[in-house]
C-alpha cells in the first residue's frame, strides 16, 4: 500500500491500518496514493469508489480513465503526478463523505501535501475544492480561477464522474466535458510558467580539480588509481452550470472519449 520512499511510505503504511472514524468497518482496503512521490502537480478527489476500494489506488475505474485521457490531451503522463483523494477509505454505497469523516481523515491528506509538497494542485469535484479552501462554495462557481493555497496554486475542476453521468452520447454537447478540458488546457498553461528547478552552481574559476594519481617509484607497487568522481487569484469567463457530482457511473458511460 505504501507509495514513494522514505516519509510517505511510512505515512501509507500507518493509514493502512487507520479506524479513527466508522468508514474503515466496510473497507476492503484503504486507498492512500499513487503517483511519484516527487511530482510537481497532485489531484486531489473525493473518496474512493468501488474498483478503488477493490485494488487499492485512486481513480481506477470509469473515472480515472478519463482522467488519465484528459491528461494525455495535453502531454502529461499519469506516472508523473501524484493522485489522492480527501477521504482513504470507501463510503458506503459511494455515499458523500460525512464532515466528521473528512475531518478524521484531514491528518493523512495534509501529510501527503507536506512530503510530496507539490507546486500545483488540483482539485477534483465539490468535496475536495470546498475541503482544501474552506469554503461553502459550489465547484461550478469556484472553477475557472486560480486560488493561493499554502504557498502553492490549487486550480478546482469538475469530478470526472459528473463529466460521465453528463454524457449524451452526442446527441447535445457535454458541458462538464468541455468545462474540463477548458480548464485542464489552464493547467497547461500554468504549469508552463513555472519556473524551471534549480541549476547546481558551476566550480568556481580556477577551482583545483581532484589530484591526479602519483606515478609509483620504479620497483614499487603504487596504489591503485581512483575511478573518476562520477500568483494571486485570476479569473476567467464563467463556467455554464453543471449537473450534481457523485461518483463512479458504469464503465459504459466512458464511450464520451
Amino acid at each position: 500500500m505504501a507509495e514513494g520512499t522514505g516519509d510517505l511510505g511510512q505515512v501509507a503504511a500507518e493509514a493502512s491500518t487507520c479506524t479513527r472514524c466508522r468508514l474503515h468497518s466496510g473497507r476492503t482496503q484503504v486507498v492512500f496514493g499513487q503517483g511519484s512521490p516527487t511530482a510537481d502537480l497532485m489531484f486531489v478527489g473525493e473518496a474512493p469508489g468501488f474498483h478503488e476500494d477493490r485494488k487499492g489506488y485512486p481513480f481506477v475505474g470509469p473515472s480515472g480513465q478519463l482522467l488519465t485521457r484528459l491528461l494525455s490531451e495535453i502531454d502529461i503522463r499519469r506516472e508523473d503526478v501524484y493522485i489522492c483523494n480527501v477521504v482513504k477509505c470507501r463510503p458506503p454505497s459511494n455515499r458523500d463523505p460525512q464532515p466528521d469523516e473528512i475531518a478524521t481523515c484531514r491528518g493523512w491528506l495534509d501529510a501527503q501535501l507536506r512530503l510530496i509538497d507539490p507546486k500545483v494542485v488540483v482539485t477534483l469535484g465539490n468535496f475536495a475544492a470546498r475541503t482544501l479552501l474552506g469554503t461553502t462554495t459550489g465547484i461550478t462557481r469556484l472553477r475557472g480561477r486560480t486560488y493561493e493555497f499554502q504557498d502553492r496554486v490549487l486550480l478546482p475542476t469538475f469530478h470526472p464522474s459528473a463529466a460521465l453521468r453528463a454524457d449524451t452520447s452526442g446527441r447535445t454537447e457535454n458541458r462538464t466535458l468541455k468545462g474540463m478540458r477548458e480548464d485542464f488546457q489552464a493547467l497547461a498553461k500554468l504549469l508552463g510558467e513555472l519556473p524551471p528547478p534549480p541549476r547546481e552552481p558551476a566550480p568556481a574559476p580556477g577551482a583545483a580539480g581532484p589530484a591526479a594519481p602519483r606515478e609509483p617509484s620504479p620497483g614499487t607497487a603504487g596504489p591503485a588509481a581512483a575511478p573518476p568522481a562520477s500568483a494571486p487569484p485570476r479569473a476567467t469567463a464563467p463556467a455554464p452550470p453543471a449537473p450534481p457530482e457523485g461518483r463512479e457511473p458504469g464503465s459504459e458511460q466512458l464511450g464520451l472519449f
